[in-house]
């Protein structure tokens, strides 16, 4: 049976054997049926695989009644089918294109659902190396099965799997793992750097915009992959030809590997130019622009202090961000700030710091509160206007070069309390994300106190005594 699908010339063809010949079929075909129609209607003119409205072959095969024939046999049996079988299934379906509110799909996410625990690294991997491709991942990678098993046997087939298969794959599909890698804050090298190789031989085919995402999971697990040397001039170059052509992702760009603390100074150059402004002001995201090159600006005159060339006009600085981050919003439920402010309110009262307060050049803090040379926590009623003001960033860079101290024992010095949940962190890692460790960077150079409160520590805490005996002993 194998055999005769296999060399199946059609759809109806396939069809026949499978829906003919019920005694015949094992568990093990009906993958293989699936397969090979996804590669019959590939071949064939018309919409894509699984339009399913009727237009063309693809449409007509997914409505024909031995199509649902086939379908009804797996639902009604995969119960009994083996792991192999089911995951196999499920690649096929995606391959073929079907939605993933069909029925077929849905059961076969909900058979492998409850055999997660009863997977093997052989039942992943096996369809890695016979069935995988382009189209199969990307309905893979909005199927619920793997962003629930995303740290699991998935993603240590997945990253055995692609180094030897990358080259296959086309930049849609790189760029779609690269967003799942990000998604999910998975630090693991293998897969960052086969990005990373993919994107160094064909980063010249590639537009500004495919190359923001390839280059975005670096910036967001705070890696270096193992090719930056080569990587970061290759991409300083290819900017530079394409800096003008995509302004928006050429900024993402550069925002990346600031947080890698790699600056390139010639497309530096380039986007701060009267040019490139002007072409900026006039498009429709002006303001996330000007939002990226305000704190790009200000990341040069923190961090980049043999940079000598345009700068932003003065005129155009506006915070990166004006309030709490979306994420932290979404997320406040599942987050320790709450724990955190009520302790800090009962322990130094609420005249005592400023919550979600942002800071230029637009970081969004947890808890700002000013501290004499004592220890003891100021209201701010006591605090001068003058000190409450955030620090002037020339004047505390030139300090910071010289080596001065920036708290004088007439001015108190200003704490940033980080509560920094689980989010804040790559998967199963104590390694901050990458806008988080550039934004604790910048603060401190900007002359203010971290004090960081992971969720590892929080999450021993039980109850408000005990937290605020936690934030005295960190005080």
């Amino acid at each position: 049976m194998k055999r005769l699908i296999e060399r199946s010339r059609s759809v109806g063809e396939v069809l026949r054997w499978v829906t003919q010949n019920p005694g015949k079929v094992s568990a093990s075909h009906y993958p293989i049926a699936l397969h090979k129609l996804g590669q019959l209607l590939q071949q064939q003119p018309g919409p894509p695989v699984g339009a399913g409205d009727g237009r063309g072959p693809a449409g007509q095969v997914l409505e024909q009644p031995e199509f649902h024939a086939l379908c009804q046999a797996i639902v009604s049996g995969c119960a009994k089918f083996d792991n192999f079988s089911i995951v196999n299934c499920l690649y096929a379906a995606a391959a073929l294109g079907l939605p993933g509110e069909s029925p077929l799909v849905r059961v076969l996410e909900d058979e492998s659902r409850s055999r997660l625990g009863r997977f093997n690294q052989k039942d992943v991997s096996m369809v890695f190396s016979s069935e995988a491709n382009n189209k199969a991942l990307e309905a893979i990678f909005s199927s619920q099965l793997f962003y629930e098993n995303r740290q699991e046997r998935f993603i240590r087939s997945m990253a055995e799997w692609l180094p030897r298969k990358a080259e296959n794959l086309t930049p849609y599909t790189m760029a779609l793992i690269a967003k799942y890698v990000a998604r999910h804050r998975l630090r693991e090298p293998r897969l960052l750097d086969t990005i990373a190789n993919f994107l160094l031989k064909r980063g010249e085919q590639l537009d500004s915009k495919v190359i923001q995402k390839l280059v975005f999971p670096f910036s967001r697990m705070n890696y270096r992959p193992s090719n930056h040397g080569e990587l970061f001039p290759k991409l300083e170059a290819i900017l530079e030809q394409k800096a003008s052509s995509s302004p928006l992702a050429t900024v993402n760009i550069l925002m990346s590997m600031f947080q890698l603390s790699h600056f390139p100074q010639t497309v530096l150059h380039q986007v701060f130019s009267p040019g490139f402004i002007t072409n900026v002001m006039s498009s429709p995201y002006a303001l996330i622009v000007r939002r990226y090159l305000s704190l790009l600006d200000a990341a040069v005159e923190l961090e980049f202090h043999e940079y000598s060339g345009p700068r932003l006009d003065p005129r155009y600085r506006v915070l990166m961000f004006e309030h709490a981050l979306t994420a932290d919003e979404a997320n406040r439920k599942y987050s320790y700030k709450g724990l955190v402010a009520e302790a800090l309110r009962q322990l130094v009262g609420e005249e005592c710091y400023r919550q979600d307060e942002v800071l230029p050049p637009g970081y969004c803090t947890d808890f700002l509160l000013w501290i004499n040379r004592s220890g003891t926590v100021l209201p701010l009623s006591r605090v001068p206007a003058a000190s409450r003001a955030p620090p002037a960033t020339s004047p505390v860079t030139m300090s910071l070069r010289r080596g001065v101290t920036l708290c004088s024992p007439l001015s108190p010095c200003r704490v940033v309390l980080s509560v920094n949940d689980k989010w804040h962190y790559c998967q199963n890692s104590d390694i901050l994300v990458g806008s988080r460790a550039m934004r604790d960077r910048h603060l401190r150079l900007l002359g203010y106190c971290l004090v960081q409160l992971p969720y590892t520590e929080l999450e021993k805490v039980s109850g408000i005594e005990e937290a605020k005996h936690y934030l005295r002993q960190k005080l």
